[in-house]
């Protein structure tokens, strides 16, 4: 009995590491919807899994010894579809035909194509995370389990030793790795959903000032490796103190979302958008040229001006922004220096009669402003 439980807990002990280590194939949970990349990987790696557990017997009387392959594919056809369950039972069949090509190596196949096929039909008609569906699932495979140890070591004389020893085994070691990949798989999600939640302003659901201070940390990595052009356009609602004071501040929220909805449909995919702060946007865009950027900026200028904010007391309140345009490395040779000098255009914009473009120029070192016609 000793050996039996010192058996049991090694296969525990591999299933909680293998398990762990999957979880870092990718920082998402791997489904059905992954890169079919991680997915084969996915396959593979639960593929070797398994081929340990081939060799990590359980010998529940003398001279019979059991394994745990199964549970892999239990995992695989549970939480990430048909291709890696697919990878893991073809490698499992084929290594255990390349063993020994007998009766029980076609028992074998049978069990555990039966395994995947069912698992794969319970999930697909049970909710994925339901202790229910944990249990039927578990129940299955050891149910399976049983049936194909009774055919197999029917003669073997202690059948009912076995089954009392691999059966609770294989159930629980069954229920334990679909505990584990939930709960490493619940974890990600909630880790996902909150640095979401931790880069968007609450307000308009853009970006905040943290997540645009890590994405253009990263740009500046990136041309470190390789140089392209980076663009950083700067937004700032006109007289937006008097919105609040005279509308009151849940009027100035309303303007502010609907400020930031049209910043979305002007720049689209185009650039990374951010709310940085109070009536302060900016707009990251990369690979455009500087006349590019300008007309960007120029049109979101006249999106804003042209059409009236709609308040919740159905007044309507005409407003402009002013805009601050840094270009790297056509008007700033440092991409380091891209904030500073968008920062210095929109001060210029806003000092120089508001509601207008203005573009940084290098080589003047001061602020080239575009008038509005």
């Amino acid at each position: 009995m000793k050996t039996i439980l010192y058996d049991l807990l090694h296969n525990l002990t591999l299933l909680m590491s293998g398990f762990y280590l999957l979880g870092k194939l990718s920082p998402h949970p791997i489904t059905v919807d992954s890169k079919r990349s991680i997915r084969i990987l996915y396959g593979i790696s639960l593929s070797v899994l398994s081929w340990l557990l081939m060799q990590l017997t359980i010998e529940p009387v003398p001279g019979v010894l059991v394994d745990l392959r199964h549970i892999p594919v239990i995992v695989a056809a549970y939480f990430a579809g048909p291709l890696p369950t697919m990878i893991v039972t073809i490698v499992i069949i084929l290594y255990r035909f390349s063993v020994n090509l007998n009766s029980s190596a076609y028992v074998a196949a049978l069990f555990i194509t039966l395994i995947a096929v069912g698992t794969s039909l319970l999930v697909k008609w049970l909710p994925i995370y339901s202790k229910r569906t944990f249990t039927i699932v578990t129940v299955y495979a050891t149910v399976l389990h049983g049936i194909v140890l009774t055919y197999v070591l029917a003669d073997s004389g202690f059948i009912m030793d076995i089954l009392s020893v691999v059966l609770p085994a294989s159930f629980i070691s069954s229920w334990i790795a679909l505990v584990i990949i939930r709960d490493i798989r619940l974890t990600k999600q909630s880790m996902r959903t909150w640095q979401q939640t931790a880069q968007r302003d609450f307000l308009t659901g853009l970006h905040n000032f943290r997540a645009f201070t890590d994405h253009f940390d990263d740009l500046k990595q990136q041309t470190i490796l390789q140089q392209h052009e980076v663009a950083l356009i700067t937004i700032d609602i006109d007289h937006f103190k008097h919105v609040n004071d005279t509308f009151g501040h849940e009027a100035g929220d309303e303007v502010l979302r609907q400020f930031a909805s049209r910043l979305r449909d002007g720049v689209t995919d185009a650039g990374f958008i951010s709310r940085n702060g109070g009536e302060e946007f900016s707009v990251l865009v990369e690979q455009l040229t500087e006349p590019k950027v300008l007309a960007l900026a120029e049109q979101l200028r006249e999106r804003i001006a042209t059409t009236p904010f709609q308040l919740t007391n159905g007044a309507q309140l005409p407003l402009t922004a002013s805009f601050g345009v840094a270009h790297f490395p056509k008007s700033t040779s440092e991409i380091q220096q891209l904030v500073t000098d968008a920062d210095l255009t929109l001060y210029h914009s806003k000092q120089n009669g508001r509601n207008q473009v203005t573009l940084f120029a290098r080589e003047l070192e001061v602020a080239v402003t575009r008038t509005v016609d």
